[in-house]
Order: C-alpha cells, then sequence, then structure tokens
C-alpha cells in the first residue's frame, strides 16, 4: 500500500510540475484564435486539452480543477455554436478562467488547499458570463421536467444547469454555490432527499439554498428537507412557476 501511494505522490508531483506549461500552451491557443478569425478545428483542440485537464485533475484528487475546466468547456461549447462570441467575451473570460487555474496549481505546489476565494470568483465568472442574476442545478432524468424547469426559470434570468446523476450533482454543489435545486425523487447514486438532506448537512454556507423535489409518489413534506415537493403531474409548470416567483419576490 504504501509503495502504491508513494507512486501516487509522484504521479501528482509530475503532474503538478507539468501543468504551468500546458496552461501556457492553452494561452497560445486562445490569443492564436483571437488574433485570427474563428477556427473550429483550433477551438475543437482547445476543448480537448480543457476536457483532458478536467479529467486528470479530479483523477489526481485536484477536485477544484476540474471544477473550473467544467464552465471553461461550457465556454468553448458556446463559441463553437456562436463564433461571434470570439470578439465579444470569450477572450477575457477564458483568460480570466486560466488566471484562476494558474491560482490554483501554484496553492496546490504549496501544498495549500484552494479556498473559498477561488470558489467565489468562479462562481462570479460564471454568473456574469452567462449575464444571470441567479443560478439552478436540475437533476433529473426526464427531458419533459428538464424543458419545464428551463422555461419557468429562464425568464428570470437563472443560469441553468443540468445533471441526472444524484452523487455528481452533490460534487456539482459542494463546489460552487446554487441558489436552487431541482432534483427528481429517483436518481442514479443518490436519490433525491438523500442529496437534499447531504446539501444541507454540508456547509452552513447551503442553508441558503433552496430545494425543489418532484416526484409523482405521495410524500410527506419534512421541513428539514426540501423546501417543496411538487407533484410530477399536469399542473407541475403552474406549481413550480408559483414557486420561483415567490423565491424571487421573497
Amino acid at each position: 500500500m504504501n509503495k502504491a501511494q508513494a507512486m501516487l505522490d509522484a504521479l501528482r508531483a509530475h503532474y503538478l510540475n507539468d501543468l504551468p506549461s500546458q496552461l501556457d500552451e492553452l494561452e497560445n491557443l486562445i490569443l492564436h484564435m483571437d488574433a485570427h478569425s474563428f477556427n473550429l478545428e483550433t477551438c475543437r483542440e482547445l476543448y480537448r486539452r480543457i476536457h483532458s485537464l478536467k479529467g486528470s485533475g479530479g483523477t489526481y484528487g485536484m477536485h477544484i480543477v476540474s471544477d473550473v475546466c467544467h464552465p471553461f468547456e461550457d465556454l468553448i461549447s458556446a463559441l463553437i455554436e456562436q463564433p461571434g462570441l470570439l470578439r465579444e467575451r470569450f477572450t477575457p473570460t477564458a483568460l480570466e478562467y486560466l488566471d484562476l487555474l494558474r491560482r490554483v496549481t501554484l496553492q496546490y505546489q504549496q501544498q495549500e488547499l484552494p479556498g473559498d476565494d477561488i470558489r467565489a470568483q468562479l462562481s462570479h465568472i460564471r454568473l456574469r458570463t452567462a449575464q444571470c442574476s441567479y443560478s439552478a442545478l436540475i437533476v433529473e432524468s426526464s427531458d419533459v421536467i428538464i424543458s419545464v424547469v428551463r422555461d419557468v426559470l429562464i425568464p428570470y434570468r437563472f443560469r441553468v444547469e443540468v445533471v441526472n446523476d444524484g452523487y455528481q450533482a452533490l460534487g456539482r454543489i459542494l463546489s460552487e454555490p446554487f441558489d436552487l435545486v431541482v432534483t427528481g425523487l429517483e436518481t442514479p447514486r443518490l436519490n433525491g432527499i438523500a442529496l437534499i438532506s447531504a446539501m444541507q448537512k454540508s456547509s452552513p454556507k447551503h442553508r441558503h439554498t433552496q430545494s425543489v423535489l418532484v416526484t409523482a409518489s405521495e410524500l410527506r413534506h419534512d421541513k428539514e428537507l426540501p423546501d417543496a415537493i411538487l407533484k410530477k403531474d399536469a399542473h407541475f409548470k403552474e406549481s413550480f412557476g408559483q414557486f420561483v416567483h415567490h423565491l424571487i419576490k421573497s
């Protein structure tokens, strides 16, 4: 076991030593795109490298690296769909994500754990980039429910993210603050009630995150769990809309 741990520590140290040069290469790709017209292949190469960085960060236990890379990927995906973003806001935002990754790398190299300031800055960049006032996480596999929730939230200036796995959702919640979590009852690996309970017990800062459990089952509303339990039926959009309206106005 000690040999395995020593090998993992050595691989992690090598990864950290190599990370600054990887970030320099990413910066060169970003600046190259900014200096020239939109190039789909360059964009895809940038996405591939960020995706690889996200995976390796998780492999070596540096989850904040993955947390920064996730919205970085979203930004590149948006650029692929709307090349006009290159001139509007892509480059400065991409460079901000790179600066965060450099700060995180330095902290890990100094054997420090990245603090709440990194996560707060990450959340600020995401909200500003999306030009939204609030953030919501949907944990659901039903495309119909996801569509309804999106339709209600977007007019209220919510940035909406979707995952269909409860365990993955908990990781996202712990890595950045959300104003609202909407989850189904039966979600893979961690059901909706367990997810909300874990979120509420994880940190005092999540006590302000509102939670909605969506289910077709009859459940007793435990005041210590979701802020609302909404029935998955023909009236769901109306009832969810009323909940969000009161949430925003309160």
